[in-house]
């Protein structure tokens, strides 16, 4: 019986590979499992959008006009508890593009988003500003916290903005993979911080 020789196909990895733990959440990436695939919906970005759409950002969809749901309904980015209905995706958001300067996907004004609504028990990784991270930990999974949409990150609860309507299932440490956006830039690249997994 022979045998497979492998010299010269030696398996290596790059110098400084795989040098940083991660618990492997990504922002604005969902856990795919057969309870809330077919909640995932698709809807198109308002003409009105003016900055870069990625995932893990919450969002407002609108009720169509008569006859325009060709490409499912419009989408805002949502700006308070009042009008936000749901969280922007990277799964299956294959026309998201990855433009000289930046490292993260983004979709722009009149491109398609993948979303969840709110009620569809989607479990997504968000962006969790970091002392919320280190205070949410051993608390009830219901536990009232709050969204920053300036920001697009989760923050301790405020009166004043409302409790997001959410559980927090996990929180990770500061090496997971989030987005940073620089407005004057647009520079839209992934660094490393805090992420929480929320249902919604």
């Amino acid at each position: 019986m022979s045998s497979i020789s492998f010299n010269p196909m030696v398996t290596s990895s790059p110098q400084s590979s795989f040098l940083k733990s991660t618990y492997g959440l990504v922002q604005g990436v969902f856990v795919d499992d057969p309870a809330s695939n077919p909640w995932l919906l698709s809807g198109h970005l308002d003409s009105g959008v003016s900055q870069p759409i990625w995932g893990g950002m919450a969002i407002t969809e609108k009720v169509p006009q008569p006859g325009e749901y060709q490409l499912g309904n419009t989408i805002v980015l949502a700006s308070a508890n009042s009008n936000f209905s749901g969280f922007t995706v990277f799964n299956r958001a294959n026309n998201m593009v990855i433009t000289p300067g930046n490292t993260v996907p983004q979709a722009d004004a009149l491109m398609t988003v993948m979303y969840f609504r709110t009620g569809s028990n989607a479990r997504i990784a968000v962006q969790c500003d970091s002392g919320l991270a280190e205070s949410l930990g051993g608390g009830n999974v219901n536990q009232a916290v709050s969204w920053d949409f300036t920001n697009q990150k989760l923050i301790t609860f405020s009166s004043g903005i409302g409790a997001l309507p959410c559980k927090v299932l996990q929180i990770t440490d500061d090496t997971s993979k989030i987005v940073s956006y620089d407005s004057m830039t647009g520079a839209v690249t992934w660094t490393v911080g805090f992420v929480a997994l929320i249902q919604i």
